[in-house]
């Protein structure tokens, strides 16, 4: 009861506390599970994917990499032989469609950021939701119709918990028409991508989809897009390896998960909180109609 009371107050749940409390029932991961495969991992050069893309190669995994520069790849990764560099801006749709590709046993579509000021991107997006929901939509597309995901591959998104507080809105997403709020843009991204994961759960049934938020984790990324927040959360923030483990357990589950669920602490969790975020699914199938425009394009 202690426990739930805890969770509920969600401070002492997303934080480190609430991870140490939740890794008390977990097992470890079983690395003869990634021994051999080959994982996509976006924005997998620091932060969080950084984790991910350490963790596995440390499981016996090959690991190719995606982020807009190489800096934090070779300061990271420097002398390592089983992990690779493509540089890719998902904002750049173009880009996407001309990247290198290999074949892939499990993918994990982490790359995301809060700039500060707006970039518009094919005349509709801003930098946030042009890179971390359409270019992340894109590249899985590329990747399914080119056939470069092994049946029954893990698929997963790297989401947040800020999306609790936010219902999915399509209109003006380049903030052409508001004052651009970059947290307001970072959680309807990532509203966005949950409901992705449950509409393509249903229309790809031979990969497995998952979705998870990581906690509170202290990022370099979060420390430069919030700075108030994390210096008032300071050693309570989780670390990237612990907002890491429930995306590497998704991926170790593989098919034995349940496709197109949301996850966090190894758990499966509701995607709402308030009745008020609830998106119809005229929205929902509005937000895919909208991709697939821009898929068409590129």
């Amino acid at each position: 009861m202690f426990d739930k009371l805890l969770d509920l107050s969600i401070a002492y749940s997303f934080d480190q506390t609430g991870y140490h409390r939740h890794a008390r029932h977990f097992s470890e991961l079983n690395a003869a599970k990634f021994a051999g495969k080959h994982f996509l991992v976006t924005g997998g050069s620091r932060g969080i994917g950084g984790a991910v893309t350490k963790a596995l190669l440390a499981m016996g995994a090959e690991v190719t990499v995606t982020a807009r520069t190489r800096q934090d790849f070779e300061q990271n990764f420097a002398g390592q032989t089983q992990v690779s560099f493509q540089p890719l801006d998902l904002s750049d749709f173009k880009a996407i469609q001309t990247l290198p590709l290999g074949h892939y046993d499990g993918l994990v579509l982490n790359a995301g950021g809060m700039p500060s000021t707006p970039t518009l991107v094919d005349g509709q997006f801003d930098t946030i939701f042009g890179a971390q929901v359409v270019g992340h939509y894109l590249l899985l597309n590329r990747l399914i119709e080119e056939d470069r995901l092994q049946p029954g591959a893990p698929v997963h998104w790297v989401a947040s918990g800020g999306m609790y507080l936010h219902k999915l809105q399509l209109d003006d997403l380049g903030w052409q028409s508001r004052t651009y709020d970059k947290v307001n843009s970072y959680a309807n991204a990532k509203r966005a991508q949950v409901v992705l994961n449950g509409l393509l759960a249903q229309r790809c049934k031979n990969l497995v989809f998952s979705c998870s938020h990581p906690g509170w984790v202290g990022t370099d990324a979060l420390a430069e897009a919030l700075p108030g927040f994390t210096n008032r959360m300071g050693k309570r923030l989780r670390t990237a390896e612990q907002g890491a483990d429930t995306i590497l357990w998704c991926l170790e589950q593989g098919q034995q998960l349940k496709s197109g669920l949301f996850w966090f602490d190894r758990q499966p969790r509701g995607t709402r909180v308030f009745f008020w975020t609830k998106e119809s699914d005229a929205d929902r199938f509005a937000l895919l109609a909208m991709l697939e425009a821009v898929k068409a394009r590129y």
